[in-house]
């Protein structure tokens, strides 16, 4: 019997592919034979009068080798039966910006200043603003903002804008300036 040319290349696939799982089936287990996704005992059996610890407050003891200490750090702990979930990482706190978010409000700050003195103002303002948005209690946004309303002409806003500066840090380093930009304004 022969078995035509494009049958036996799929014969020949599918053979490396039941090859290919089984080494992966065997490769999975521990030297001694037994399974990885059973839990393995640690130490000697106890007796069975002994006391039964409470799974809830027994801890398991860190680590002692550097790379397992490393392993454990980079192992993502997630579960992916119906739906994706881990819990690696600590949730950020509610109310309080996450490093990223204050890295992109310092960069829109730099950028901010950058047009103001390119005498951009529109830019300016739009760019602080944005900084704002992302840390409202900016002092630094807060001073460039108002600065860049007043030279649009905006002095309402610009006003505003100093009050919740001086409101902010009534004794800042810039206090005294916001007073005088804002007695211009009157």
């Amino acid at each position: 019997m022969s078995v035509p040319a494009p049958s036996r290349v799929i014969l020949l696939l599918l053979t490396l592919l039941v090859c290919c799982v089984v080494a992966i089936a065997q490769s999975t287990q521990t030297p001694s034979g037994e399974s990885t996704s059973r839990p393995q005992a640690q130490g000697p059996p106890s007796p069975p009068d002994a006391p039964v610890p409470d799974q809830g407050t027994a801890t398991e003891e860190p680590p002692k080798s550097a790379a397992k200490r490393t392993l454990n750090k980079l192992d993502p702990h997630c579960i992916d039966v119906i739906f994706h979930s881990c819990w690696s990482s600590p949730a950020a706190e509610p109310g309080r910006p996450v490093p990223d978010d204050q890295k992109r409000a310092a960069e829109d700050v730099d950028v901010g200043y950058y047009y103001l003195k390119d005498k951009n103002y529109r830019a300016a303002e739009s760019r602080l603003k944005e900084a704002l948005e992302i840390q409202p209690n900016l002092p630094a946004a807060l001073i460039g903002l108002a600065q860049a309303q007043q030279k649009l002409g905006k002095k309402e806003e610009a006003r505003q804008t100093y009050e919740a500066y001086l409101k902010l840090k009534p004794d800042g380093p810039d206090a005294d300036k916001v007073r005088k930009a804002l007695a211009q304004l009157n």
